[in-house]
């Protein structure tokens, strides 16, 4: 089983982070206070911010390493990104949004690959809909579909869950737990939510603010 192991300090200004843990297949919850550092280290492990100190190695690949110069492109780092908010192109259709990611294929596979991936989180019906009037939980979905469009092995979640109403909440944890077990993938969830971690967790690490503090099954 591919393992990630973050051991890393992690600086902007005013501000530094030291994190450290291993994350396997499954879900592992990085819980803390608001501004203990868990998107910095969610950035550090996205290859969008370069760590100030330390590593980042995923199975037999190093995304970062300080003390030889390594520092690995996001986009060969095989990753898939869902965020508060899903920053979609309202002017395309969510079939597009979603093809738009699938690297390395004509136009036709794209569209065969992202049908599939939206009929697979429940929007084959608005597949051709007008983004822009898409509801909060439906757009999430499409921005799923569109992180697990690269076949990612590692999913990273920052706070997906949290601008959605309790029904959508709940609908999105189910979705999330499946595609997670159905693809054998490590995914970590920044959330402040209990429930999020009752629901989903199945490693946590908890933040104190600039620091990881333990790590638990």
């Amino acid at each position: 089983m591919t393992t990630l192991a973050v051991d890393v300090r992690v600086a902007v200004p005013g501000f530094e982070v030291a994190a450290s843990f291993t994350a396997q297949g499954g879900i592992t919850v990085l819980s803390g206070p608001s501004g203990s550092g868990k998107s910095l280290t969610l950035a550090a492990i996205a290859g969008t911010l370069r760590p100030a100190r330390g590593t980042i190695v995923c199975g037999d690949n190093i995304f970062a390493d300080t003390t030889v110069g390594v520092h690995m492109r996001s986009q060969d780092r095989r990753l898939g990104m869902v965020y508060q908010h899903a920053a979609l192109l309202d002017h395309r259709s969510p079939l597009d949004n979603v093809a738009l990611a699938i690297r390395q294929a004509n136009v036709a596979t794209a569209k065969e690959s992202a049908t599939a991936l939206l009929e697979r989180v429940g929007l084959g019906r608005a597949m051709s809909a007008k983004t822009r009037l898409l509801s909060g939980g439906e757009r999430q979905r499409v921005a799923l579909a569109r992180a697990l469009a690269g076949e990612p092995r590692i999913l990273l979640l920052d706070e997906p869950f949290s601008s959605l109403d309790a029904t959508s909440r709940d609908s999105m944890r189910s979705l999330v737990r499946s595609l997670v077990d159905e693809r054998g993938i490590i995914a970590l969830l920044v959330t402040h939510d209990a429930q999020d971690v009752t629901a989903l967790a199945d490693h946590v690490v908890v933040y104190e603010p600039g620091r990881t503090v333990s790590a638990s099954e």
